[in-house]
């Protein structure tokens, strides 16, 4: 699993098909030390893509998305990469269990709804890419 380089830096990748919300949450997360987003992406192709170029620490993920979302970046992340893959946290305007459980049982490490703060954000990120599940 990718941890946080030497310098202590937690690389970040976000997946959301709302190019402003992708745009927000990166400046949200500028202002958080030890925090680097490292891109975004708009689809599951793109995504997939780029975060095995890039390879961040921890993929934020959109679970819904026109093309498949979240549990289908997970999916394939994962089958390409093995125990190489980042952590994945959820990160959703919903909070329907089934939605939970989905990307969980995928091997997310967690779930958070766009209703959190950028600190909140930040501190579960960190937490994430540290091993824990939030």
């Amino acid at each position: 699993m990718s941890a946080p380089d030497a310098a202590g830096e937690c690389t970040v990748f976000l997946v959301d098909d709302h190019a402003v919300f992708r745009a927000g949450v990166t400046a949200e997360l500028a202002d958080e030390a030890g925090l680097h987003v490292a891109g975004g992406a708009g689809t599951v192709a793109e995504a997939v893509e780029s975060i095995i170029e890039t390879r961040p620490d921890v993929v934020l993920l959109d679970v819904h998305m026109p093309d498949g979302g979240g549990p289908a970046v997970l999916r394939q992340v994962v089958e390409q990469l093995g125990d190489g893959s980042p952590k994945f946290l959820a990160l959703s305007v919903s909070d329907a269990a089934e939605d939970v459980i989905s990307v969980i049982r995928g091997g997310a490490r967690g779930y958070v709804t766009k209703t959190i703060s950028g600190p909140e954000l930040a501190e579960a990120i960190g937490r994430v890419a540290e091993g824990d599940a939030v």
